[in-house]
Parts: structure tokens; C-alpha cells; sequence
């Protein structure tokens, strides 16, 4: 079930479909000669998907959504809407590796971000420091959905600034549209450029539309990441 935005759909899910793999096993068995197929999307997930998780609901074992470590100490980022009122939550990587996670910081912008106690040392994505994007340059997503676990989508940046309001009142007042498949369960997932490079946190969709997704800027993540409490 998806949260109402009005004429959108927020993409979080509360049914799990399968149990996250290693995609790394997609590799397995490619001959010598296949170095051709690593194209610039293969190479950014093969970057980045170490760095996805999976929200998993402690009271139901239930996928919720995703998220992005974005620091390797175990700062994750996501939606508001993804966690809920809820504090404590199971995050999932893809190797099935499991950590609980402490919500610390909710925005009414739709974002949150959790913190998982930890001595590994975690893959990270931080948010790019650049703000340049064009419209009309490839865009990939990581996420879960449907319960489908770390789904590769890609599309284009299909326009900048969108208003879009939130059912708290809030708003992004500068979303990034994009026409990458983007579904429930997608939510809290990274939106990376072709060089790899964080540059958006995918959370809604329009609902009873096709290819319109919308995703918050990198930006918006710097900034509440700047402000966090001390650990």
C-alpha cells in the first residue's frame, strides 16, 4: 500500500515479494570476452549497490522501502514517509547482512535519517557535491520494488524544479522529474548520474501516470546532513 500525495503516490511498500540476493551473482559465468557488456550503467551499479539497503519493519519482517548509507560509519538516508512514526527499524544489504537502525531526524521535506551502531566499515554514497544536472542525461535508480529487491531502473532527467506538496503540509519545491521506472517500494533509493555520483533520493510517483517519478535533490541531503545532532 502506498501513502497518498493527492495526484501522487508515494513509493514506499508494505509487502515483501522475494528476499534480497546478491546481485553481484549476475556476473557469475560471463565469459572472458564480455569486458564489451560493461557499460557506464553496469560499472554504476556495480559502484553503488553496496551502499543500498532495505528497510524492514520490526513488527512484521515486512520490506517497507530503501535507503542509502551515505556516510561509512553507518548514516543512512531515506524518506519520512518510508519509516513513519516508527523509531527503530531493520536495514538489509545485499549481501543479507541485517543491522538495526535508530531513526535520529525526520524533515517535513520527506527525508529521515537512521543510524546503524556498527564497526564495519560500510559502503557509502555520499551526495554530490555538485549540484549540475542537465535535463535529458541518463539516470539510474536502486531500489525495491514491489518487493523486488535491488531492481536496477534508467531513464532520463526529465525536468528540474517541480513543486511538489507533501501530505504534512511540507513541500520540494525543487524536485527532479524523471521518466525511470520508479514504483512502490523505490522510495529512500538513490538517484545516481552515469559517473555514479548520488544526486537525488527517489519518493514519489504520479499516480495513474507512466514514467512520471519525481526525486529530491542531492542538495537537500547535504544540507540536512550538515546539520545532524552529534552521535
Amino acid at each position: 500500500m502506498s501513502a497518498r500525495y493527492g495526484w501522487l503516490s508515494a513509493c514506499c511498500l508494505g509487502v515483501l515479494c522475494c528476499v534480497p540476493g546478491r546481485v553481484q551473482a549476475q556476473r557469475i559465468g560471463m565469459p572472458e570476452d564480455s569486458s564489451d557488456r560493461i557499460s557506464p550503467i553496469v560499472r554504476v551499479v556495480q559502484k553503488c549497490q553496496g551502499s543500498v539497503v532495505g528497510f524492514v519493519s520490526l513488527e512484521t519482517g515486512k520490506l517497507i522501502g530503501t535507503g542509502v548509507i551515505v556516510d561509512p560509519t553507518g548514516i543512512i538516508v531515506t524518506n519520512a514517509h518510508v519509516v513513519g512514526k516508527s523509531k527503530r527499524w531493520g536495514v538489509q544489504l545485499v549481501d543479507k547482512t541485517e543491522f538495526l537502525a535508530e531513526v535520529i531526524t525526520i524533515t517535513r521535506g520527506d527525508l529521515a535519517v537512521a543510524r546503524v551502531t556498527t564497526k564495519q566499515k560500510l559502503d557509502a554514497l555520499p551526495p554530490c557535491k555538485s549540484d549540475e544536472v542537465f535535463v535529458g542525461e541518463t539516470v539510474i535508480a536502486i531500489g525495491h520494488p514491489y518487493g523486488y529487491s535491488y531492481t536496477i531502473s534508467r531513464g532520463i532527467l526529465s525536468a528540474t524544479g517541480r513543486k511538489i506538496p507533501l501530505p504534512d503540509g511540507g513541500m520540494v519545491a525543487d524536485a527532479y522529474q524523471v521518466d525511470a521506472a520508479i514504483n512502490p517500494g523505490n522510495s529512500g533509493g538513490p538517484l545516481m548520474n552515469i559517473n555514479g555520483e548520488l544526486i537525488g533520493i527517489n519518493f514519489a510517483m504520479r499516480d495513474g501516470a507512466q514514467n512520471i517519478a519525481f526525486t529530491i535533490p542531492a542538495k537537500r541531503v547535504r544540507e540536512l546532513l550538515s546539520n545532524l545532532p552529534p552521535n
